[in-house]
């Protein structure tokens, strides 16, 4: 049970040892570690359930289903407890805060409400026609703050965009949140596709226990 998934799993784990610093990688691995817990509960249960000469057919059938209904909230609890959701979150918004907050605010404040002044009207293709390289290499600082300063409800670009310049001047002024971030996010992927393989799978065997006239009527 589950046996076939184990290679794809490893492909997973050596992704990561591959690509990502090793104390991050290792993380990976202990999900993987995590998820054969897992599968050999549910292979014990279910020779326990096939040796127990008490149950019939059926009886088998509903005890086998709720061991994979246990296998798979055991595996929800393990896709949140090792999820770095939060932690993703918090570097995100890191790279939100204005490195130069510290400094005379209203004058910088000043000079960025003249600059986006300036590009009032403009659309993003506009603006991008104008500035896109500029924008994406973090040569142009002011410009960037500017833009990403911007009060709420007057956004100049768009959200997918800004969080990719967010990145851009993250790079210039916490080059080591981004780099710790772009490996959390790397093994945040490897993880959601570990647990998403397994999931299915469990899903699949528990339908497979499912009465008939469910199975039919769900058809």
């Amino acid at each position: 049970m589950l046996e076939k998934l184990i290679p794809q799993l490893r492909l997973q784990v050596a992704k990561a040892h591959k690509i990502l610093p090793e104390e991050i990688a290792d993380s990976v691995e202990k999900v993987y570690n995590d998820i054969l817990l897992m599968r050999d509960f549910t292979m014990n249960e279910f020779e326990r359930i096939q040796s127990d000469r008490n149950l019939n057919a059926n009886d088998r059938n509903i005890a086998r289903r709720q061991v994979l209904e246990k296998a798979i909230t055991k595996l929800e609890m393990l896709k949140s407890r090792r999820s770095a959701t939060d932690l993703i979150e918090r570097l995100e918004a890191k790279l939100s805060e204005d490195p130069d907050a510290g400094n005379d605010r209203l004058l910088k404040f000043l000079k960025e409400l003249e600059i986006r002044d300036r590009l009032a009207g403009m659309t993003e293709s506009q603006i991008l026609s104008h500035f896109e390289k500029s924008l994406l290499d973090g040569s142009n600082q002011a410009l960037l703050d500017a833009i990403l300063n911007a009060p709420p409800g007057f956004e100049m670009l768009s959200p997918k965009l800004l969080k990719k310049l967010k990145r851009v001047r993250g790079k210039h002024y916490y080059p080591e949140v981004v780099a710790q971030l772009e490996s959390l996010q790397e093994m945040n992927a490897i993880i959601v596709k570990m647990f998403t393989i397994v999931r299915a799978e469990l899903d699949k065997l528990r339908r497979k226990y499912l009465p008939i006239y469910i199975v039919e009527k769900s058809a």
